[in-house]
């Protein structure tokens, strides 16, 4: 983020940047500053594109999706990305070095090879053998030069390959939520993109929210709720992780998108998922106090092409909310 504002410039983003943050009830924390004034100061049209369509979709702005923001959008240079750019280079001026050397030593063994066949005289065999012993030196520092570049773009090609595995790994981690390891919401759109282009028939989509979790977060605190929002989480990933992508919506909200799906077995699929978190069993490591079960509500739908993915997801929250208002720990399929 790199502004060159007047005074005046950078109070009048200032006051947008706090309007918005109180709109939303955002606390001024510097993850939600940050995203705010680049939004206010409109000069990030990816962070400004996303809350607007969230806004406009009536979603709830929370520090959940702020967060997201920042990683996605503003931290764009992390320790690990500049350990791999550190690591590229490091590649890259090794090989160019050893490359550079083998050019020079390749040119001046030709020189040498040059030289010599035009000294070469059958007259002479005294000046001949010399020429020859010099031609067999330089072709033996030669081979050795070359040997020394081959075993260097070995070593090259092996640093290569785990540099690819760090760049995997980071682009990875990119697309993981990091409380609860489910894949963010930047995954979606181009993995239901996929399926479709795959004819893949049948994509279910089940919006699934934990019961009364402000509640238990406001009895409990936040890191005791983290840790029952990753356990659950994990939970949620076991059953469907083999074919199915669940991802993070929001606060304590997933989604879970399940290929080749009709609705009978989605429906079938997510009462696996609320029977399980149910069964799920918490003690609190401090006190070894037993904590509240924990329950979710499921709305089930399928994926319309239509309608898109948001579409889809607007119409799986709508079953969701009616798993809650007809009593919660439920599944409603629409």
């Amino acid at each position: 983020m790199k502004y060159q504002d007047t005074i005046e410039q950078a109070e009048s983003k200032l006051q947008k940047t706090l309007v918005f943050l109180k709109q939303h009830r955002l606390a001024a924390s510097p993850i939600n500053y940050s995203v705010a004034y680049e939004y206010a100061s409109g000069e990030n049209d990816d962070i400004v594109n996303c809350i607007n369509k969230d806004i406009n979709d009536g979603c709830i702005i929370d520090s959940f999706l702020m967060e997201e923001l920042y990683r996605q959008f503003i931290l764009s240079s992390d320790e690990s990305s500049e350990k791999v750019v550190q690591h590229a280079s490091s590649i890259i001026n090794s090989t160019q070095r050893h490359t550079q050397k083998a050019q020079r030593d390749s040119g001046h063994y030709a020189n040498i090879l040059d030289e010599g066949l035009l000294l070469l005289n059958d007259s002479d065999p005294e000046s001949s053998k010399q020429v020859i012993e010099k031609l067999i030196k330089a072709t033996t520092y030669a081979k050795k030069t070359q040997q020394m570049l081959f075993k260097a773009l070995q070593q090259a090609q092996t640093k290569s390959n785990e540099l690819q595995q760090q760049i995997d790994d980071l682009h990875a981690n990119r697309q993981l939520d990091a409380l609860t390891g489910l894949y963010n919401r930047s995954v979606m759109s181009q993995t239901v993109d996929m399926w479709v282009n795959n004819d893949t028939k049948n994509i279910a989509a089940l919006a699934i929210n934990l019961d009364h979790f402000k509640q238990f977060n406001d009895n409990y605190g936040m890191t005791i709720g983290n840790v029952i929002l990753s356990k659950v989480a994990q939970k949620v990933k076991s059953y469907v992780s083999d074919s199915g992508l669940p991802v993070r919506l929001a606060g304590e909200e997933f989604l879970v998108l399940i290929p080749d799906a009709n609705p009978v077995t989605a429906k079938e699929i997510a009462e696996k998922v609320r029977v399980g978190v149910e069964k799920l069993q918490f003690i609190n490591a401090k006190n070894k106090e037993r904590l509240p079960k924990i329950t979710v509500s499921i709305g089930v739908t399928e994926y319309c092409e239509k309608i898109g993915l948001d579409g889809t997801i607007q119409k799986a929250t709508s079953a969701l909310r009616m798993a809650k208002a007809t009593g919660r720990n439920r599944v409603y399929t629409d």
